[in-house]
């Protein structure tokens, strides 16, 4: 007789189950991993009254300037008490994504999965820059916190954000995990880059980001121009942003593509058939969580070339699917980089090391493999 399946209540605003918008498409690919790992999941939603939304929004901007919502406190228990309590029946687990504020009003029977990229601590002074009042870094400590302390596993997408849970929370470290992100592209569609790169060849270079500045968009320009100069042929595909700088319009060398948008079958499939023209990937990213294009990147075998900040040492391991560059490195840096690895040699083995990476930790199949493993190695 089949053993019945222990049922998961995925606690979120979005549905995961329809969405695949929300995080970036993590969301949706999150409860696909669970389901995977062999659990039933069950949306339990946690959004809001709309009018109660904006007003407690509105109380978080007068109370503390510039706090993410989700870090509020009082925003985080409406999100709670939103909840329809008859939908935590027969749940065994909760499993909660981002945001830490709610686990404190959860239910104190049900054991929690907490998982997301980042800690509070981690993102003052590194994606916020400017804005925040130390009362209003206090207040979000203290959601962070006690969230944190609340969840019976905490799971984060890289060791950067797992040594956080446990240095500046005091969480257990034998109860604190790290599972990497997987591609957002469907398995169908991830097919291994063919496009292969010969001297003299004009080598096509990706660059994919929303935000310009962090993503490190002047750097990415700036590198292809000096491989010009330098007698390179290079050509730099920008996707992801809505809008090219203006300085940059007309440049022979960069083809822009804009943001594509991954719901639309048209513009998702150009994305796919981006990664089949590329011959490497750059991103000299400021700030970085865990980016989920590097994972998708791997599992197309595209070098990838960026910086060593956040979370990207799960991701980018050099000498295997790419290379990590200090981060007071230049464009001329990343343009040397390119350069001494623009041979046969080093391309195939950055190829074949993205695609065994992939296959190893950077899919959702190994995603779903390790979830339960954590889950088994703690009888849950």
């Amino acid at each position: 007789m089949e053993q019945k399946k222990k049922v998961i209540g995925y606690i979120s605003e979005k549905n995961p189950f329809t969405d695949r918008k929300a995080w970036s498409g993590t969301i949706y690919k999150i409860r696909e991993g669970l389901e995977n790992a062999g659990y039933e999941v069950k949306w339990i939603c946690s959004y809001p009254n709309a009018f109660r939304k904006f007003l407690f929004r509105c109380i978080s901007k007068l109370q503390y300037k510039h706090l993410k919502i989700n870090y509020y406190q009082g925003y985080c228990q409406l999100c709670a008490h939103s909840i329809n309590k008859e939908d935590y029946k027969n749940c065994d687990y909760l499993f909660v994504p981002c945001t830490a504020g709610i686990l404190p009003y959860l239910p104190k029977n049900i054991p929690i999965i907490f998982y997301t990229d980042t800690t509070h601590h981690l993102m003052v002074g590194y994606y916020w820059k400017k804005g925040l009042s130390p009362k209003a870094i206090e207040h979000g400590e203290r959601c962070e916190q006690a969230g944190i302390l609340r969840a019976t596993l905490n799971l984060r997408s890289s060791q950067w954000a797992a040594n956080s849970v446990v240095k500046d929370y005091g969480y257990d470290p034998k109860k604190t995990y790290v599972i990497e992100f997987g591609a957002n592209i469907d398995d169908r569609d991830l097919v291994p880059n063919m496009a292969k790169y010969a001297n003299g060849d004009t080598v096509n270079i990706l660059f994919s980001g929303v935000e310009w500045n962090r993503k490190g968009g002047d750097i990415a320009v700036e590198t292809v121009r000096l491989l010009n100069e330098q007698g390179i042929k290079a050509r730099l595909t920008i996707a992801g942003i809505r809008e090219l700088p203006r300085q940059y319009e007309g440049v022979p060398y960069i083809n822009y593509v804009g943001f594509l948008n991954k719901n639309d079958p048209e513009q998702y499939r150009r994305y796919v058939q981006l990664w089949h023209e590329s011959n490497l990937f750059l991103l000299p990213t400021q700030a970085e969580c865990s980016a989920i294009v590097f994972c998708e990147a791997s599992a197309y075998g595209v070098p990838i070339f960026t910086y060593d900040t956040g979370g990207t040492g799960n991701y980018v391991i050099d000498g295997i699917n790419g290379y990590k560059l200090p981060p007071s490195a230049t464009a001329k840096d990343f343009a040397a980089s390119i350069k001494r690895n623009l041979n046969t040699d080093s391309l195939q083995t950055l190829h074949e090391g993205g695609l065994r990476l992939y296959k190893e930790k950077l899919s959702w199949k190994a995603w779903s493999r390790k979830f339960k493993e954590i889950m088994e190695e703690n009888g849950m």
